[in-house]
């Protein structure tokens, strides 16, 4: 099950949780939080842009001066995804995902 956390808790997240995963394929993602979903895991999922917010509004109009369609020419993946998970539960779930 994911959990939510405020800004105010960022820093007390980051001492007690390790990134797991780092990936910018959705479908990879789905299957890392399928599995820590199935042994009940506990995990959090961050996703960012690639490009952050000025990135994206001038390829948006990169494309809409030339013409173009969006998905024409562009680079695809526009977010990349990260997952974590709880420090004391981070070798599991590195077994679990990763297969080591």
């Amino acid at each position: 099950m994911p959990f939510e956390f405020s800004l105010e808790d960022a820093l007390i997240f980051l001492f007690l949780h390790k990134k797991l995963v780092i990936d910018i394929s959705s479908e990879e993602i789905a299957r890392v939080t399928s599995i820590l979903e199935e042994n009940g895991i506990d995990y959090g999922l961050r996703t960012v842009r690639a490009r952050g917010n000025i990135g994206t509004a001038l390829d948006s109009l990169t494309y809409a001066r030339s013409n173009l369609a969006m998905y024409k020419g562009s680079r695809g993946n526009a977010y990349v995804y990260m997952v974590y998970v709880r420090r004391r539960d981070f070798e599991r779930a590195k077994d679990l995902v990763f297969g080591d």
